[in-house]
């Protein structure tokens, strides 16, 4: 799976999720500044099955049709809490279908975001929702 990570994030990430996906940042590609429609539509022409991003407003403000790209939106931009979620975002991205546009749902409690299991997919007209729950909670 081919990975992009958006340039709201901190560039650790690509390390941190590289030995699992092929990842690239927006820098990497030279598309720094390019807007999320454009953005989009320039990754899905690259290849590009994911793009991971903290813009919480993406799935509301693009336009998917036609595209095979998907979008995870994870809750924060800030580097500590990134490197938390990386075991959920990795299991968000495992469960991706083309052209879907996902949110990550860790709940409040940042400090069990690293024992977080993804626990049910919720979709509705908008977008889908991983939700994720601690390690042996609710199963």
């Amino acid at each position: 799976m081919r990975v992009l990570i958006d340039e709201c994030l901190p560039k650790q990430l690509r390390g941190w999720i590289s030995r699992y996906f092929d990842t690239s940042t927006v820098q990497d590609m030279g598309w720094e500044g390019v807007k999320n429609g454009k953005l989009l539509r320039a990754a899905n022409d690259a290849g590009f099955d994911a793009l991971v991003t903290a813009d919480k407003n993406m799935h509301y403000q693009q336009n998917f049709d036609g595209l095979q790209i998907s979008a995870v939106v994870i809750p924060t931009n800030r580097r500590r809490l990134v490197q938390k979620c990386i075991s959920a975002l990795r299991q968000s991205l495992e469960n991706l279908e083309p052209g879907q546009k996902v949110v990550m749902d860790l709940g409040m409690d940042a400090n069990a975001w690293e024992a977080m299991r993804l626990h049910a997919i919720e979709r509705d007209a908008q977008h889908t929702t991983h939700v994720f729950k601690a390690s042996g909670v609710g199963r």
